[in-house]
């Protein structure tokens, strides 16, 4: 297995755990908006840091211009505050292993977006890979929206509505990761998202007296550095080397993952249905990992 697919396996395993925080810290009284502010100022500092350290380098710095900085921060945009943004509201109405499940169906839009924008081939193992691990996510889906009834569907909808931003940000990121790197377009994408999500929230909360507690904070700062940084620079790495589709793809192990800590830390109900779902699940991904990289 090659450096490309390491990585997108250690980024889906980081991101799976992202959705136990976010109900650990919902637990607290703490709203989306409010979570996700403070997600991202205790991220901001660090990839601020990390960019005046880029650009020390004078062959770094010549990569840049106008252009290719206001596409990254608008990329960036989609990435990580419109589609965290949603994954947030979802997650509400959802459990931690659902809303992971859905969110992976976005290699089907990276797929479809691909080949409609930019003419990318859609190959018979990609169909094969896909058409196995979706069985998976609605074997899941169909047990829960039993369980849990209507609000399911809408927090599907809306965490649905967060793989198809967060496709555009795979698919528009690979070109400017090519053109400037992946550790510039990460630390600038992220700093872009960043300034317009403590924008929204400043403009809609509370800076005064923020609805967080102290261990909600604790919990936000993990989701911050773990959830959020670090995997950060795996995916982008992995896109570059491995591409897009294929990145999406692996990334649908994430599921895995997070059932193993849902069950294991906040206690969610783990099934034969969500046994089965994430064997098939990581059986497609199997089958994506047989071809050439």
């Amino acid at each position: 297995m090659t450096s490309g697919f390491l990585l997108a396996i250690a980024s889906a395993a980081l991101f799976a755990i992202r959705p136990i925080f976010v109900k650990l810290v919902y637990a607290e009284g703490t709203d989306p908006t409010t979570l996700i502010g403070f997600r991202m100022l205790f991220s901001l500092p660090i990839y601020t840091l990390i960019l005046c350290w880029l650009l020390r380098d004078p062959e770094l710095r010549q990569r840049l211009n106008k252009t290719n900085v206001a596409k990254t921060c608008v990329v960036g945009w989609f990435g990580y505050y419109f589609a965290s943004y949603l994954d947030l509201i979802g997650l509400q109405y959802v459990t931690a292993q659902l809303g992971r499940m859905v969110l992976y169906v976005y290699p089907t839009f990276v797929v479809i977006f691909g080949a409609l924008l930019f003419k990318q081939a859609i190959t018979t193992r990609t169909i094969a890979s896909l058409s196995i691990t979706y069985v998976g996510v609605l074997i899941i889906f169909g047990h829960d929206l039993q369980s849990f009834g209507p609000s399911v569907i809408k927090g599907s909808l809306i965490i649905l509505l967060c793989a198809a931003c967060f496709s555009f940000y795979l698919l528009f990121g690979k070109s400017l990761i090519n053109e400037i790197g992946s550790r510039l377009f990460t630390t600038i994408a992220l700093i872009s998202a960043s300034i317009a999500i403590l924008t929204h929230y400043s403009i809609t909360e509370s800076i005064t007296s923020p609805n967080i507690t102290q261990t909600g904070m604790f919990w936000v700062a993990i989701i911050a550095l773990f959830c959020t940084v670090i995997p950060s620079f795996f995916t982008t790495a992995a896109v570059a080397r491995i591409g897009s589709d294929r990145t999406g793809i692996i990334s649908m192990i994430g599921p895995g993952f997070t059932s193993l800590f849902a069950v294991t830390i906040i206690n969610e109900a783990f099934t034969v249905y969500h046994l089965t779902g994430i064997l098939i699940t990581t059986f497609g991904v199997w089958v994506l990992s047989r071809s050439k990289a």
